[in-house]
């Protein structure tokens, strides 16, 4: 309970030093969930790859899959991206998160490709 009321106040850097050994302790998959999220949170995405990795291999829920999503297209790893956003939606349809996630690793993958840069002038 200590550790979402740290969460819900921004109190992202003690959730995770609390996150951190409560896993040690009993790994459990929303305690890697919830690590994962607050590393997301900070912008430690090298980071949180392994802790919702093991929250998405020890529930079948869909917000550890959509958060590892999340986590690769920041991180500009599209093609992993777009594997766990598929994963997040054959676990629910309708997840949001995983929908955007397709919908923005595909922009980034145009834009890199240089699809609507503009061609310089003759």
């Amino acid at each position: 309970k200590k550790g979402r009321f740290l969460v819900r106040t921004g109190q992202y850097e003690e959730a995770i030093s609390l996150f951190r050994k409560n896993a040690e302790l009993e790994p459990h998959f929303k305690t890697f969930e919830l690590l994962g999220e607050c590393l997301l949170a900070v912008n430690r995405l090298s980071e949180a790859v392994g802790p919702l990795a093991a929250a998405t291999t020890l529930s079948r829920g869909v917000r550890a899959p959509s958060l590892l999503a999340e986590t690769f297209l920041r991180n500009q790893k599209c093609d992993d991206a777009e594997d766990f956003a598929r994963l997040a939606l054959e676990r629910d349809p309708r997840n949001k998160r995983a929908r955007d996630v397709l919908k923005n690793s595909e922009a980034n993958k145009m834009f890199q490709s240089g699809y609507g840069k503009k061609k310089p002038d003759p």
